[in-house]
């Protein structure tokens, strides 16, 4: 492995005169039995290891480092010299010495291969010294066969009387400008090795305290503590090397003086107050509890030694350290840190999936993009134009949906359900005021013309939607026309949907697409009709399901009640339809006429695909069909029904015309000759161009879908290179709030498998198609989501407690667990309701 000495010439940052190999003068010449840690080429990786060579260049700065020597690898031929350099090191073996791993691939910058070499501690006598350094030598054998080369770095054994680890920054939060210490009383073996947890720290760059942790002895963490890279919390970090311990029984307490090869920290910092951005400590007091095991002033001394490190080596380092029982401070390894969080950059947009994810909860392709989430955006950005709610010159530069991974995300500060960062100065800034203000005046007459503008933007989807022909009988520029005016009624669709949420009252159990659509779910199952018809019988079903290219329709399944559920009628899979209103806008026919010929990949030429909506509510606007009995049936099926409120109204018809989007892609792979998927990878330029004539992509046989990703965090940011990065739970105010009263106690279900008496569904968004469980559940938690979904309005009309922006909720409340919600505070707890 080539190091930063090796690139510029071993030892010329040291001043040394030798370069390249030829540490001794001669090529070839003998491998010395010992190098001492104060002499040149011990800063030599290849020759000495990593880990030694990086003590050795700490300590030729200046650095606390402890007297040793190196035996390279190959070395330790000349018995006589080896001997020599240990009776001088033990002083005639009355002083234990620790005998260390030194590979040249470990404590890298590119890996540390923490824990995967041999130590042995508390070394005394020659023959034990011989067996150890043989111990070292033999972990050199990887698992894979292999033999790394290896190095034998040995010191004397320091009696600490507090050791930990010290990061020159903060690996967690990918934040350069803090530190993290965790400490322990004795050596620091036992916190590396996980052992035992130690007391954190977290340190500005001039040593303040910023936050510290009790040592963990009682169990796991609280879960407000950060992760590290594996996610474990900082008592349980591996932060230094994690080196399987040989340990010798008969420790001494009486260890003789050591010599020192540097000056150790003694030195004590100002007690007094001084101004930030000196080396001088603050003033506030010490750790926040009483057993503490380091002070105010040995953090002080450690930043400070984090800092020397930092420059040395020209990058925040990972320290083991140990005090001694006269307070010096010892620094035992030194590496660079491997593992640095990413962190976003200061004015990255907050993001989360849970305004959009009702929406479009899947993974979704680069054609799925274009044709759902652009218009989503355009539409949401002029809603809040006109409400003010945002700079007009930020919404025209700055998507308010966007996609991560093929995953939907909205912008939460531009939506407003995120709380500024510092409220004082939000409500001192007057720009959204004046926003509001200049709004208030086309608000007001809007709130009384919306109802009026709802309805007819309805009637022009429907009639539109009434009059589009078979998608096999259209050409490819009326393809391509189709699919325009989609895009175009979709940005309106979205814009009337958000502005009726926002600005027309709703009854608490007024009718919903989705509540519609459950009903008449359990109607067509109750009649025997197939689920792949379900659809072509009662279209307003589609609000239960998520628009998908890849294939047909995936309804909610019928769910199996638990065996007290059934004997006691509470589980039911609707409520009856006697007791449930159904959508006003009645969707007759949607017809699939196919000839005896159609097969399920190449429909025939006859397929249509017309979505008939009749206007008013009465079995005289059915639309006469040539087929009598099909007429008859659709007339008998047709009620006068409850009116949906406009804006549950307008999600219908946006999801209808998603569906008619899928229909006319469909005919478009089925005139290329392409599979759904692969259609799916085109843009929607290419698209367009496609169907006007044009070639397809050359590289398109070689576009690959993108890796399945896992679901999006609640909120995050994105840092360089589209990283993920999720926000960190700030404590109460995150969000969660109750969106449907009452208080229920019941246990934990993750909604698969046989649900159990009295479930509380947990999951983490309010999807749709998580409809049919609601009629049998005793409570709903969602991480993420909105009062005004589709799910929560359901769990209104049910009475059924729900609870919103529940942060990490799933992992938190297992299924199994006993849970009680509260649906008006917001609460939810683990355990019976009191």
């Amino acid at each position: 492995m080539t190091t930063l000495d090796e690139r510029h010439g071993e030892g010329a940052r040291d001043g040394e005169e030798v370069r390249g190999r030829n540490v001794f003068g001669l090529v070839g010449a003998v491998v010395p039995a010992a190098v001492p840690l104060d002499r040149p080429s011990a800063a030599l990786p290849w020759l000495t290891g990593s880990k030694a060579a990086n003590l050795a260049r700490a300590a030729r700065a200046g650095l606390p480092v402890l007297p040793g020597f190196v035996i390279p690898p190959r070395g330790g031929g000349d018995t006589v010299a080896l001997r020599r350099a240990w009776h001088e090191l033990s002083e005639g073996g009355s002083r234990p010495l620790v005998v260390r791993s030194s590979s040249p691939q470990e404590d890298t910058e590119e890996s540390s291969l923490a824990g995967q070499f041999a130590s042995v501690l508390d070394v005394r006598d020659w023959p034990d010294f011989r067996t150890a350094v043989q111990t070292v030598l033999d972990s050199a054998r990887r698992s894979d066969g292999s033999t790394a080369p290896m190095a034998v770095l040995v010191q004397p054994m320091l009696p600490a009387r507090v050791g930990g680890v010290l990061f020159g920054a903060d690996p967690v939060e990918g934040r350069a400008d803090r530190m993290l210490v965790s400490a322990v009383r004795g050596g620091p073996d036992s916190l590396v090795s996980g052992e035992q947890g130690g007391a954190n720290y977290w340190l500005s760059r001039r040593g303040r305290i910023l936050r510290t942790e009790r040592p963990d002895t009682d169990g796991p963490p609280p879960q407000t503590h950060p992760a590290d890279t594996n996610g474990r919390p900082p008592s349980r970090f591996r932060l230094a090397d994690t080196e399987p311990l040989v340990v010798r029984s008969d420790v001494s307490e009486t260890d003789a003086p050591l010599t020192r090869s540097a000056p150790p920290e003694t030195d004590s910092p100002p007690t007094r107050s001084a101004p930030q951005g000196t080396d001088s400590p603050p003033t506030h007091p010490t750790p926040q509890f009483t057993d503490s095991p380091l002070t105010r002033s040995e953090l002080f001394r450690l930043a400070r030694l984090a800092r020397r490190a930092r420059r040395v080596f020209g990058g925040p380092q990972d320290i083991e350290f140990g005090f001694d029982e006269d307070g010096r401070l010892w620094l035992f390894q030194s590496r660079p840190i491997t593992a640095m969080a990413p962190r976003p950059a200061r004015r990255a947009r907050l993001l989360g999936p849970g305004p959009v994810a009702e929406t479009l909860p899947g993974q979704l392709l680069p054609l799925e993009e274009d044709l759902w989430v652009a218009p989503m955006s355009r539409g949401l950005a002029t809603a809040l134009d006109i409400g003010g709610t945002a700079p007009r010159r930020l919404l025209r530069t700055v998507p308010v949906v966007t996609t991560v991974d093929g995953r939907a995300a909205a912008d939460l500060r531009l939506l407003g359900t995120a709380t500024p960062r510092h409220r004082w100065l939000a409500l001192l800034n007057p720009a959204p005021g004046a926003r509001r203000l200049g709004a208030a005046w086309r608000m007001g007459r809007l709130t009384a013309a919306l109802p009026g503008l709802a309805t007819d933007l309805i009637a022009d989807v429907d009639r539109r939607l009434t009059e589009i022909p078979s998608p096999a009988t259209l050409s490819g520029h009326d393809l391509a026309a189709e699919l325009r005016w989609t895009r175009r009624v979709l940005v309106s669709l979205h814009a009337q949907e958000t502005l009726a949420g926002a600005l027309l009252s709703e009854p608490p159990r007024s009718r919903t697409a989705a509540g519609t659509a459950l009903t008449a779910l359990a109607e067509a199952r109750a009649q025997g009709v197939p689920d792949d018809r379900v659809v072509a019988a009662d279209p307003v079903v589609l609000a239960l399901t998520a628009p998908s290219l890849r294939g047909p329709e995936r309804l909610p399944r019928p769910v199996v009640p638990s065996q007290e559920d059934a004997a006691t009628g509470r589980w039911e899979t609707a409520p009856p339809p006697a007791q449930v209103a159904a959508d006003p806008i009645r969707v007759t026919t949607l017809t699939h006429e196919r000839s005896t010929a159609t097969t399920p990949d190449r429909p025939s030429p006859r397929t249509t695909a017309a979505l008939t909506l009749a206007l008013p509510l009465t079995e005289r606007s059915v639309p006469r069909s040539p087929n009598a009995a099909s007429a008859s049936a659709t007339a008998a099926a047709l009620q006068p029904r409850e009116a949906l409120r406009p804006r549950e109204a307008l999600r219908l018809r946006i999801r209808w015309v998603q569906e008619l989007q899928v229909r006319l892609v469909r005919e478009t792979a089925r005139r290329m000759g392409r599979g759904m998927e692969r259609v799916g990878l085109l843009s929607w330029r290419e698209l367009i161009v496609v169907l006007e004539g044009g070639p397809l992509p050359g590289d398109l046989h070689a576009r690959v879908p993108q890796p399945q990703s896992p679901p999006l965090p609640d909120t995050f940011r994105l840092a360089e290179g589209g990283v993920v990065v999720a926000e960190r739970d700030r404590g109460r105010g995150d969000g969660v709030r109750g969106v449907s009263g009452g208080r229920a106690a019941g246990t934990v279900w993750d909604g698969t498998g046989t649900p159990p008496s009295g479930a509380v569904l947990v999951v983490r968004t309010l999807d749709p198609a998580l409809a049919p469980l609601l009629p049998g559940l005793t409570a709903l938690v969602a991480q993420t989501g909105s009062p005004l979904s589709h799910l929560a309005v359901l769990a209104r009309e049910f009475g059924l407690p729900a609870v919103v922006g529940a942060t990490d909720a799933v992992r938190r409340f297992p299924p199994g667990s006993r849970l009680t919600v509260d649906g008006t505070t917001g609460d939810v707890e683990l355990g019976e309701a009191p």
